[in-house]
């Protein structure tokens, strides 16, 4: 949203590609994005982007890219469906697209704890990302559920926090290494091997008890997920050549953010980087400067306030 903020404003042709419904999408508030001391929702967040971005001209198309292709004229071919047409298996309703240049911030989605209801608490009583939201556990009970040192390793970050700390490693057959027993040891935080069976809670804010299939009951006020990414959407990505790390993640040029293609940028969540909110956001606003700079080099002027129909080509996706 923030590349084609920038992308507008430049007087580019922009199209954003928008399968809806992502990460941010979900998370309830942020609570430490600058100018929002009472918090903000991803929802609103996104609506306010999406308002802020047509008033400089961006246009939207909500489906899914299902593929992509460099030709040899240096254009990029994208092909975008409805999520229904997608389920379906048809095809009635396939949109193509041709850019100049294409950013990618197609981002991840988060594993969350195998409990019944877990998107009763998510975001609420569950959260998944220290960083983001630790200080939101001050001096609370906090359940640290994952499996190896995944686990212990996200509860010594909480002792920033807290140190009313239990560690649960849902998979017993995943060993926990003798360093992070001894430091867990150190402060006091007790560990428990066994899958999870059922958060109990009235309160969506709060996970008042954390059963696990053993039978044990652990007293708890909120749980941290340790359990990693459920999926690194880099396919796209992959079929262009981008360079990505072993888990799935996109390398940048860190001053552009550029990736290993020329004329595909990458930003957010798909980078290898600190996922935050407000990282994703500058980085949208570095790849939107250097693809004007780029798009002036070669020698493009911008194309200002024409609307966008398939016999256009915009310059950025």
């Amino acid at each position: 949203m923030q590349a084609a903020i920038h992308a507008g404003r430049y007087g580019w042709k922009t199209l954003v590609i928008d399968r809806s419904k992502g990460r941010t999408f979900y998370t309830p508030r942020y609570m430490n994005m600058l100018g929002y001391p009472e918090g903000v929702s991803g929802m609103d967040l996104l609506k306010k982007g999406k308002k802020q971005a047509e008033q400089y001209g961006v246009e939207f198309l909500m489906k899914v890219a299902t593929d992509v292709s460099k030709n040899e004229d240096g254009l990029f071919t994208i092909t975008a469906q409805r999520r229904k047409e997608l389920k379906e298996g048809t095809k009635d309703q396939i949109d193509i697209v041709r850019a100049k240049k294409l950013v990618i911030s197609t981002g991840i989605m988060d594993r969350h704890p195998e409990v019944p209801n877990v998107y009763h608490w998510a975001g609420y009583g569950i959260y998944y990302c220290a960083d983001c939201d630790g200080y939101e556990v001050l001096n609370q009970r906090v359940v640290v559920v994952g499996k190896g040192n995944a686990a212990p390793s996200k509860a010594l970050m909480l002792l920033n926090w807290t140190k009313h700390i239990t560690v649960v490693n849902v998979d017993p057959t995943a060993t926990i290494s003798d360093e992070l027993m001894q430091q867990l040891a150190k402060y006091e935080i007790p560990v428990y091997h066994s899958p999870l069976k059922e958060f109990v809670g009235e309160d969506r804010e709060r996970v008042e008890q954390v059963i696990l299939q053993d039978g044990t009951i652990i007293e708890s006020d909120k749980v941290f997920s340790a359990l990693g990414m459920y999926s690194v959407h880099s396919e796209l990505a992959k079929k262009l050549g981008v360079e990505t790390l072993d888990n799935g993640h996109i390398t940048v040029d860190p001053r552009t953010k550029q990736t290993s293609v020329p004329g595909v940028w990458a930003v957010g969540d798909i980078v290898a980087h600190t996922q935050q909110a407000m990282i994703a956001i500058g980085e949208g606003a570095q790849a939107g400067v250097w693809i004007n700079k780029i798009l002036r080099q070669e020698g493009h002027m911008p194309k200002r306030w024409v609307n966008w129909s398939a016999s256009k080509e915009p310059v950025l996706l």
